[in-house]
């Protein structure tokens, strides 16, 4: 396995040596303010966050930009308004949102399916993730409510003629006896022949893994990309929930805000969650987030 340290120095070098500077360039004492404010999130909540975002996907190259800014203009006018997201950039720990007012605001102006990490993250890769083989049948359940939005609402018609793939990808695989469960993604990915056809994108895999059922499976993902000077991860917490940027200096202070999330954490002892760079074993993530919180999950 590759020590999480050495990942996240030379993913830092490397995207320093093949990319200008972004949007986080300009003078030298813009630059090193904008820097210093860093780590920064939003939840995208209006047409300024919006833009920024949706350029810097643009500027990197990644597809359906025009439906991500769509989806999500179409979120902050509904469901974002209903939760008064702001549109601005904040410190994650910081960053909140009442869930349950999204959800509301989902609702009462659609009549189908919201995106999740998943498909919003698929959606950005199409044409740049690759596989040189795929399962032949999904028999999971880990993905049928994603499942359900792909195949029964006309906004994710685009994603069905790859449906293989998504599955093949995000679902959920099983920890044979005598295996460590961190080495089963890194596994699919060798197996299937995954690679993301981009020097400057990654995707980002939060691994769970379920030691009733033996089982691993995708329960977080997003984009990343290269900024120059700083990374940004691109993504979207959960189906009715909103969408998230996430700036940073290095992958060690991603990692530091993913670490928040308890929802991506099991009971005491168990192993994982797990996270993966284009396939690739980076670390495993142990909670940093409020106690009372990693015990409510734990709980569940």
């Amino acid at each position: 396995m590759i020590n999480q340290a050495v990942v996240s120095f030379i993913l830092t070098i490397m995207y320093l040596v093949m990319m200008p500077t972004g949007s986080y360039g300009g003078e030298g004492g813009q630059a090193g303010a904008m820097l210093a404010s860093l780590p920064a999130a939003t939840y995208l909540g209006g047409e300024k966050t919006i833009s920024e975002v949706t350029a810097a996907l643009e500027a990197a190259g990644l597809s359906n930009t025009d439906v991500f800014r769509a989806w999500t203009t179409d979120f902050a006018a509904t469901a974002g308004k209903r939760a008064a997201l702001a549109d601005t950039w904040q410190s994650p720990d910081t960053l909140t949102a009442d869930t349950s007012k999204t959800m509301d605001g989902w609702e009462a102006h659609h009549d189908y399916s919201d995106a999740d990490c998943r498909i919003t993250a698929f959606l950005l890769l199409d044409g740049i993730l690759s596989a040189e083989k795929l399962e032949e049948e999904y028999t999971g359940t880990y993905l049928m409510f994603d499942l359900e939005a792909i195949d029964q609402a006309d906004r994710y018609e685009s994603l069905r003629k790859n449906r293989a793939l998504f599955t093949t990808l995000f679902g959920d695989k099983t920890v044979e006896e005598g295996k460590e469960p961190q080495t089963v993604f890194p596994e699919v990915w060798k197996k299937y022949g995954m690679k993301i056809n981009q020097d400057n994108v990654s995707i980002v895999s939060v691994v769970v893994y379920d030691p009733s059922f033996r089982t691993t499976f995708v329960g977080h993902t997003g984009v990343l990309v290269n900024q120059g000077e700083s990374l940004i991860f691109v993504g979207k917490i959960a189906f009715e929930q909103p969408y998230q940027a996430t700036k940073v200096r290095t992958l060690d202070e991603l990692l530091a805000v993913l670490s928040q999330r308890p929802e991506y954490f099991g009971g005491d002892g168990e192993p994982g969650p797990f996270v993966y760079i284009n396939g690739e074993y980076v670390a495993t993530l142990k909670y940093q987030g409020k106690p009372d919180d990693a015990v409510q999950q734990a709980d569940h």
